[in-house]
């Protein structure tokens, strides 16, 4: 197979992304509204939560340069630092200063304080990143990508052995995280075991061999009629409209009752995948008849940029939004909907200046290590 580069875009990837990283804006808004005992936001959010971080996994899968796993281990992870690790703890900084000039809502840190930032630091040692929260993503994606080098090479020679890896990898890894609730604070022995999210990553690996498997096997590649990719929009929409509420655990999480990947909540071990995979497919194939509009590639190809920057949201703005809808508007599903479709398009609208300093003068920092100039060289 030939690797995906800059220079070939697979354009339609670019829009799934995007819808991918509004969903994530519109689920942190609707968790904080939600989270203020609103009925309505507690169902989007299940819905949306059932499958949208799973189709990141699977997107990145899909684009996925397989000939990666014969670098050696020393060049393979340096390439992982500098494009997943690097901007995760440039984005730390960032987030560790803000709250000395913005008051904003860090749980159980008391920011800025001497205590809050030590317990942020120990926290996001541990794996629960305090400081922007969205930014854990980016650790899990480093763990499955370290959990592919080792992997991979032993599934590559064949589709039938990814397949048997895509059974083993959810198996194992659903079974492990059951068994030990790794992530639960109040239940973990061992401090420690939440390093890089390693442990979801094993499960989490099951949708990445997903995303090759589609890749191989030319997935929405070619062009495809309409008339095949409508209907199979809205059978994909229906599937996640009538199984996400079957899943009802059993959740390591059991505060929200809904599939969390960032605490191993999955919930049931059939439900889990099938709606996983159903909105998955149906992302993709709205990417796929969705034209190529230039706002939307940009923040397709800017997501892990968006994940970190949703921080600003998510610990300054969102939660005071949702304390207004709340006192001020109707409860009623329509409204919340409505209300959160406007703060996520605002959201992201306001993150284009953003996007585009960050891609002007550091983009090495950014996670596009391969770029040079104007202040770096660049790293790979």
């Amino acid at each position: 197979m030939q690797p995906v580069s800059e220079e070939k875009r697979i354009w339609f990837i670019d829009i799934a992304r995007f819808y991918a990283i509004s969903l994530v804006f519109y689920g942190h808004f609707i968790e904080r509204i939600m989270m203020l005992q609103n009925p309505a936001a507690a169902v989007s959010y299940k819905f949306i939560y059932s499958f949208h971080l799973v189709l990141f996994i699977i997107l990145a899968g899909y684009i996925s340069r397989e000939s990666d796993v014969e670098f050696g281990f020393t060049k393979y992870l340096k390439h992982r630092f500098f494009s997943r690790l690097l901007p995760f703890l440039v984005f730390t900084a960032i987030f560790m200063v803000l709250p000395v000039f913005f008051a904003g809502d860090f749980f159980h840190l008391q920011l800025p304080s001497v205590e809050g930032y030590a317990g942020g630091l120990i926290s996001t040692a541990f794996g629960l990143t305090l400081f922007c929260v969205p930014s854990w993503f980016i650790l899990l994606i480093f763990s499955v990508e370290m959990v592919h080098y080792c992997a991979f090479r032993f599934l590559k020679s064949s589709n039938l052995r990814i397949l048997a890896g895509i059974l083993f990898f959810y198996v194992a890894g659903y079974w492990m995280n059951l068994q030990f609730d790794i992530v639960n604070p109040a239940k973990q022995k061992i401090i420690g075991w939440n390093y890089l999210f390693i442990h979801e990553a094993v499960v989490m690996y099951a949708f990445y061999l997903s995303g090759i498997y589609l890749r191989r096997k030319r997935f929405l590649m070619d062009t495809v009629p309409k008339k095949i990719l409508i209907p199979g929009v809205i059978a994909t929409f229906f599937i996640v409209l009538f199984t996400f509420h079957l899943n009802n655990g059993p959740f390591n999480f059991n505060y929200f009752s809904s599939v969390v990947i960032m605490f191993s909540a999955h919930g049931s071990f059939l439900w889990f995948p099938v709606t996983a995979l159903a909105g998955s497919l149906f992302v993709l194939l709205l990417a796929k008849i969705t034209p190529h509009q230039k706002t939307i590639l940009l923040m397709g190809q800017n997501t892990l940029m968006l994940m970190c920057l949703n921080g600003i949201f998510y610990h300054y703005i969102n939660f005071r939004v949702a304390k207004w809808v709340v006192d001020h508007l109707s409860d009623s599903f329509l409204t919340i909907t409505g209300i959160g479709f406007l703060m996520t398009l605002t959201s992201l609208a306001l993150c284009i200046p953003l996007i585009y300093l960050f891609n002007r003068f550091v983009p090495q920092l950014v996670g596009k290590p391969k770029t040079s100039g104007p202040w770096l060289k660049n790293f790979i």
